[in-house]
């Protein structure tokens, strides 16, 4: 009889456990969208102040639509914000729906897979872009943002 309260009690454990887990990625995903949502937003509003919020000082950006396919550190692609907006502004260029494709969270890290709708005068079209996440003061900022193949 033992045995068997044993039995049970290690597997509510293991079940509670990974419901607490799971319920601490699902409030995560949440988190991120808001931030996705946030970030979309700010693009379609060309509020540069507000699209740097999202980012951390040191963040890196990969084959963004105005940039090289080079890695970009935040810094100089914040400086670069003002002619990526008259590109935007010249295609009507906004952000529209996104999905998140695919998602971990490893503490204070997260990477989010989008695949993201978006419309300009010429058309409309996706894009697939994979974000890295980091938690700062509590509160989740951008520290990856890759345009190119999705990593391995």
């Amino acid at each position: 009889m033992r045995k068997i309260f044993v039995l049970l009690f290690t597997v509510t454990l293991v079940i509670a456990a990974a419901s607490v887990s799971s319920a601490s990625e699902e409030t995560v995903r949440d988190q991120i969208k808001d931030l996705l949502f946030e970030y979309k937003d700010a693009y379609n509003l060309r509020n540069f102040d507000s699209i740097r919020a999202l980012y951390t000082k040191d963040a890196l950006i990969t084959s963004f639509a105005c940039n090289s396919d080079k890695e970009v550190p935040f810094s100089e692609f914040s400086d670069d914000l003002g002619r990526c907006s008259t590109y935007w502004v010249e295609g009507a260029f906004k952000l529209r729906l996104f999905k998140i494709t695919s998602f971990s969270v490893d503490g204070d890290k997260c990477t989010a897979r989008v695949s993201w709708d978006y419309r300009d005068n010429r058309n409309r079209g996706k894009f697939n872009p994979t974000f890295e996440f980091r938690r700062v003061g509590g509160k989740w900022k951008i520290s990856k943002e890759n345009y190119g193949r999705k990593p391995i």
